[in-house]
Formats: C-alpha cells, sequence, structure tokens
C-alpha cells in the first residue's frame, strides 16, 4: 500500500464515516489488516473521488479482513462488539452502532486452499475469496475526514474489476446482476479516471487505434491491463477462463447480457466493452 492519494473529506455522510472510524481502530488495535471493497469502494473512488453518478444504491458496507486465522476473526468480531457493534444470524455480517450492515470477509493465511475460506464449526458453508490478496496489495489509501485525520485503504477500479468478475463467475451466488451492472460502471467510466485520457493519447495511443478511436473502449482495455498489472496468475486464470467455455452460450455473453438495462440497446455495446477488457488482460507482461 502507499500513501493516501486521494481526499474526498466533506463528501461522506456521518455516519459512513463513523463506522469507518469504528472499523479502523478496531483494525488497528488488533494490528489486522484489512480493505474496503464492493460497492462502497466504487462510489468511494468514482462518484465521491472523481464524479461519475452512482450505478445503484450499496445498502452495505464491505470490508476484506486479512487474518491468519479463525481465533484473529473472532477477536476482531468481539472488538467490534465492545465498539457498539452487533451479530446477526450470518457469521461475516454485523449491525453498526449507527444500523448500517458491515460484513466481514476474512481472507489470507485462514484460507482454507483454493482461495476459499471455509466457515466453523463445520466447514460446510465455503466462500470463495479469490483476488482479495491482489486487491489489498494494490489498495489506494483515500482521505475521508480530516480533522482528524482518518485515512483509509480502498479497492481501485482494476481490483474491483476483478473482485466483481470472479463474484460473477460464481453460479450459486446471489446478486450476480448487481454485480454485472458494477462491472458496467467500471468499464464505462474508466476513461474518467485522472491519467486515463493522457496514457490513451500518449504511451498508449496504439489502443485508440486498435479501437477505432473509441475512447471508452480502449479505457476499457487499458482497465484490463492495469487490472493484470496487480492480478496474480491463479486470479488471471480464473477470469480467463471466461472466454474458454464451450457452452451454448458462452458466459461472457451471458456477462454481457447481465450488465444492461435494456438487452436491445446495450448488449452490443457491453460485448465490445469486455472483448476490450480481456484483450488488456490478456496483454504480455
Amino acid at each position: 500500500m502507499t500513501s493516501t492519494s486521494l481526499n474526498i473529506a466533506g463528501k461522506l455522510d456521518a455516519l459512513l464515516v463513523a463506522t469507518f472510524d469504528a472499523v479502523s481502530r478496531a483494525t488497528s488495535q488488533l494490528e489486522t489488516p484489512y480493505i474496503i471493497v464492493g460497492a462502497t469502494a466504487r462510489d468511494l473512488i468514482l462518484h465521491h473521488g472523481h464524479g461519475t453518478g452512482i450505478a445503484r444504491a450499496t445498502q452495505d458496507i464491505d470490508f476484506g479482513i486479512e487474518v491468519p486465522d479463525w481465533a484473529a476473526f473472532a477477536a476482531l468480531k468481539e472488538r467490534l462488539c465492545e465498539l457498539g457493534f452487533q451479530t446477526t444470524g450470518t457469521q461475516h455480517r454485523l449491525m453498526s452502532p449507527l444500523g448500517l450492515p458491515v460484513d466481514i470477509v476474512p481472507f489470507g493465511r485462514i484460507e482454507a486452499g483454493l482461495s476459499t475460506v471455509a466457515w466453523p464449526p463445520e466447514g460446510d458453508i465455503v466462500m470463495n475469496v479469490l483476488g482479495f490478496q491482489d486487491v489489498y496489495d494494490a489498495a489506494e489509501w483515500v482521505r475521508i475526514r480530516e480533522e482528524p485525520p482518518l485515512d483509509v485503504p480502498v479497492a481501485t477500479p482494476a481490483g474491483l474489476v476483478l473482485l466483481k468478475i470472479i463474484a460473477w463467475s460464481d453460479p450459486a451466488r446471489v446478486g450476480r446482476r448487481r454485480d454485472a451492472t458494477d462491472i458496467a460502471h467500471l468499464l464505462l467510466n474508466y476513461e474518467r479516471l485522472p491519467g486515463i485520457c493522457d496514457a490513451l493519447y500518449g504511451d498508449r495511443l496504439d489502443l485508440m487505434e486498435a479501437h477505432d478511436w473509441d475512447l471508452t473502449q480502449a479505457a476499457a482495455h487499458l482497465l484490463g491491463a492495469h487490472a493484470r498489472a496487480i492480478a496474480r496468475p491463479a486470479t488471471r486464470r480464473h477470469i480467463t477462463e471466461l472466454t474458454t467455455d464451450d457452452a451454448e452460450t458462452p458466459r461472457l455473453d451471458r456477462l454481457a447480457e447481465d450488465m444492461c438495462a435494456d438487452v436491445d440497446s446495450q448488449y452490443a455495446r457491453n460485448r465490445r466493452l469486455l472483448t476490450a477488457f480481456m484483450a488488456g488482460l490478456a496483454e504480455p507482461d
């Protein structure tokens, strides 16, 4: 992780800042690394940081928590409860003192293998956390409060698109269309981030030429290249497999459809953006 690169202090709801502050204090006290992921991370970077619209409202706050074992995970939950959080019927979900749902997803040495965590006591509930370590390692620090200063680690757009595609590719996951909506938002808005247009009209002018001077499509390609730069081999392989299945309806076609609010008017565009992204992900190192 690096020093603070984005300042959005004063732009967030006080309830949200208070929740971030509590999680930051608890993780700091227990020396537990964490990262903000999910739709909240999307809004912090794209909406509050760079002025894009909000793709959809989010009802909860998602954190990735790097822990070595279940004892460390339980210790963090206990510390959060001491700060006023409440447990729920779902092991990784808490309610903040101000009534916001908070999900804390463990990753790191706690993983049971193949980038999964098996929830105790029986281990019969398994969660895929592929990509969390990649995204944590490439996090962007964002200042959300000036006095006293509060900086939080947030998944970058390149990290978010990896996690969203992995989540969407899980057929058992509830909310796959929400994941697809977020993927569409990232692909459509990447050009608006600082430095992207400069790169596309500078060192990566080849992408503009390759995509017939379509800025959004070229930016989607560049997003794929940036995602590749932070993805570990296993993460790359998983996402690349989306283009190699031999089902009657290929998964990328299904993803492009799920990304649509209106299939007739948006499908072709979404499919081109996905093709551009995958081309970037396949660029040689």
